[in-house]
This record gives C-alpha cells, sequence and structure tokens, in this order.
C-alpha cells in the first residue's frame, strides 16, 4: 500500500470514532448536540354552550297567515296574545290551537328560533313538548251535515231559510247551516256566501234559533214584556223584547184550573196589581194572596192561597199558605187563577205592569222548574201540617231562609200599587 492510502484511512477512522465519542457523551473535550424539532403545541377549543328557552305564546306575526279551518277564539284580553284558535274535528269536538314558539342560544346569544301552532286548552295553555309544533294543513277537520230544524226550533223573526234544507240566511246575508258534525249535538254553524259549510267552522256563539213555543210576533220596542201561561206544561215565561225578539226573562211553575173551563184562553193586557188581595172562598171562607196582577175579570197571578186565623192581615197570612195547594204547583188545581210561588209572584208584582201583553194557551212551553220540599214541622208549618210558610217568600221572618239561599230578602215595605181597590175576587 502507498503511504498516502494509508495516511487517508487513518484520517477517516479519526473521524468517525471522535464522531462516535460525541454522541454517546463521552469525552472530555466539547460536546456537540444535535437539536431536534419540538413538536407543535395543539390548541383546544371549548365545546359550544347550546340552550332553549321554554315554549311560550307569541302573537301572530302579520306575515302569518290563519290556517285555513282555523278561528280566532280570543284576543290579547284574555291572556292569549291574540293567538288561540280553534277548530271542530270529525268527532264534532272543538280542538285548540296557540301560536307560539322557543329559541336556541349558542354560548348566550340567541341564533335560531321556532315557532309554530301548538296544541292547547281552552286557556291557551300548551300541552306539548316545546318542538311539538302541529301541521295545520294536515288537521282533521270536521264538517256539518245539514239537517232540517226539529219541531222543537225555529228561526228568529231576523232569520229566514234558503231553499236548500238546513241552510238560512239574516237580512244581511250572512249565511248558516243547521246540522251536526260527528257525534256531537245538532247546532248552527257558519256557512260560505255560495251556501256551502265550512271546514272546521265552530258553532255560531249568536243566538240564531229560539225554542218554537216562543212567540213569533214581533215586539213593538225593545223592553216590552209579554207574560204567557202554557197550560199543557203547568209553566209560565215572562218576555223580554231584546234588539227585536223575544227572549226568555223568566221561567216560573204554576197551576191553572183544576178543570178545562176554569182558566181563560186568549190574549189579554194586565189591568191591576194588588199587594195583598182577598179571593175566592175556600171550605166557605175567603182566602186570600200576596202580589196579585189582574189578567182579566176575577182571574189573577197571584200566590199560592192563604187561609187560617188573622188571614186578612198578610204580617199573619204570610205564614198561612195552604200546605196542599203549594204542593198541587205544576198541576190543574186552581178555581181558575194562575197560582204562582210566592218569589215568582212577587217577581211578576215588581217586573210587570198595568199594560203588559198577557197569552194563555193550552200549548206546551218550557219544563217548569222545580220547587223546594217543604219541612213538616214547626216553625215551618203549624202541627196539624195544614198551614205555613212558602220556602220563597222573600219575607225577612221567612224560617226556610237559613235552609234555602233566597232569591230577595225584603229590606222594607213593599209598595202598594192597588189604588185603593176593594174588588172582591171569586177566583183562586
Amino acid at each position: 500500500m502507498s503511504k498516502d492510502f494509508l495516511l487517508k484511512r487513518t484520517v477517516s477512522f479519526m473521524l468517525v470514532a471522535a464522531l462516535l465519542l460525541g454522541l454517546s457523551g463521552c469525552g472530555t473535550s466539547a460536546q456537540t448536540t444535535v437539536q431536534t424539532p419540538s413538536p407543535e403545541v395543539a390548541i383546544i377549543t371549548a365545546e359550544p354552550v347550546i340552550t332553549t328557552t321554554d315554549a311560550v305564546v307569541l302573537p301572530l306575526p302579520d306575515t302569518q297567515s290563519v290556517p285555513e279551518g282555523y278561528t280566532l277564539v280570543s284576543g290579547e284580553e284574555d291572556g292569549a296574545n291574540g293567538s288561540l284558535f280553534a277548530f271542530t274535528d270529525q268527532q264534532g269536538v272543538v280542538q285548540y290551537r296557540v301560536y307560539g314558539g322557543y329559541s336556541e342560544f349558542t354560548d348566550g346569544v340567541e341564533t335560531q328560533t321556532f315557532s309554530g301552532f301548538y296544541p292547547s286548552d281552552e286557556t291557551g295553555a300548551i300541552l306539548s313538548d316545546k318542538d311539538g309544533f302541529v301541521d295545520a294543513g294536515a288537521e282533521a277537520f270536521g264538517v256539518c251535515s245539514p239537517t232540517a230544524l226539529p219541531d222543537t226550533l225555529r228561526l228568529k223573526n231576523a232569520y229566514h231559510a234558503l231553499d236548500t234544507e238546513g241552510f238560512f240566511a239574516d237580512d244581511s246575508g250572512n249565511v248558516f247551516v243547521y246540522g251536526s258534525v260527528g257525534e256531537s249535538e245538532a247546532a248552527v254553524y257558519p256557512a260560505s256566501a255560495e251556501g256551502k259549510t265550512l271546514s272546521g267552522a265552530l258553532a255560531a256563539q249568536e243566538t240564531i234559533t229560539v225554542p218554537s213555543y216562543t212567540p213569533d210576533t214581533i215586539p213593538q220596542e225593545d223592553g216590552e214584556r209579554m207574560l204567557v201561561v202554557y197550560i199543557g206544561t203547568q209553566s209560565v215565561v215572562c218576555y223580554v223584547a231584546v234588539d227585536g225578539e223575544w227572549t226568555e226573562a223568566r221561567v216560573m211553575i204554576c197551576s191553572t184550573g183544576r178543570s178545562d173551563d176554569l182558566t181563560p184562553r186568549g190574549t189579554f193586557s194586565l189591568v191591576r196589581q194588588y199587594l195583598y188581595k182577598k179571593m175566592g172562598q175556600v171550605h166557605g171562607e175567603n182566602v186570600y194572596a200576596q202580589y196579585a196582577s189582574r189578567i182579566t175579570g176575577s182571574y189573577l197571578f197571584h200566590s199560592v192561597p192563604i187561609g187560617g186565623e188573622k188571614r186578612y192581615l198578610q204580617e199573619y197570612g204570610k205564614q198561612q199558605m195552604f200546605i196542599k195547594y203549594y204542593e198541587r204547583l205544576g198541576t190543574p188545581a186552581s178555581g181558575g187563577c194562575v197560582r204562582l210561588r210566592c218569589i215568582d209572584a212577587y217577581w211578576v208584582y215588581m217586573n210587570c205592569a198595568v199594560g203588559d201583553t198577557i197569552i194563555i194557551t193550552d200549548d206546551n212551553g218550557p219544563d217548569a222548574p222545580e220547587i223546594p220540599a217543604l219541612i213538616y214541622e214547626e216553625p215551618y208549618m203549624d202541627s196539624d201540617h195544614e198551614y205555613g210558610w212558602d220556602p220563597s217568600d222573600p219575607d225577612p221572618d221567612n224560617p226556610y231562609h237559613a235552609i234555602y239561599t233566597p232569591e230577595v230578602v225584603l229590606d222594607g215595605p213593599v209598595a202598594d200599587k192597588s189604588e185603593n181597590d176593594t174588588t172582591e175576587d171569586t177566583g183562586n
């Protein structure tokens, strides 16, 4: 080998050895450090905090139209912000919907809102989860099946029947239909101007029909009164004219003549009224009555007859009503007059006046209200159970007031409207 080759080889070994020594950290000479790159530090981002509010009722926005079939049933004064709607479903049940919604927040910032119609009750309370919206376009709306008015009803004077059975209109052209939806009872529903039933329509709130026994005459003026005695049902109705129609102001139980020929039929005018009146005889003695209103001749409306000692004085007579005649109210039992409970006779005396129309007919009217039961002991009646208090008498001394809540309690004398009339009447 040449010297140059050996020299180069020696130098190479020396360099390799030095390098190995530096990597192992051995030796006393200055060390050579090899730097390796540091890994990048990862930036950890927090997950966004997403929250939602509870569902609340919202005003229906101007851009949101009322779905077809829905009817607005309340406004802001009802606490539903004008957002409560209703419709009649296919079973005839009224369903309620309210407009509302909720908001979603991301890290405390509102990011989106959700709104629509919720199931609700009649108060507008939401009845589902916040995301439980209903599809208004897929509701199961019911449709009224038209039918003829039953014999028990008739249209008010302001309405007239159309050619299509069950449809009628008012003088303004508004159209209505009478019928039922599903299993519901028949009622009056609004219809289209073309005379078609409306999907989901609610029964009309307006009173369009009246009982068929209601007088079909047209009142002369509002406030006018009419008393009708229905012998068929032993009931009396006082009608008052409101907006040109007769409306029931009071329904009363009565007793008319115990035979068909005793009570007159026809149309009369109230003649005169009496605070306390001497009537015909029972068992050979004249009886008395409170709050009498003359119909015609010797026939009057009055309380159940009064007998017993001192019957000629109302102070004593008021607690000497014939028990047996009170218990016959609701059946023909009088001598021709129209007997009433004391409170009903008082009501007629106080609310009707000379000149008011009176009609007595054999027709049936409304069912008479039930009367309070008597208590067979003193102080409600005497020990013989012959005379006693009428439970409805408004006199403050009436012991029945502690048993039955009185409709009226007198707080002073009642004015005598008889104008010193002293006529004796043969009826009772």
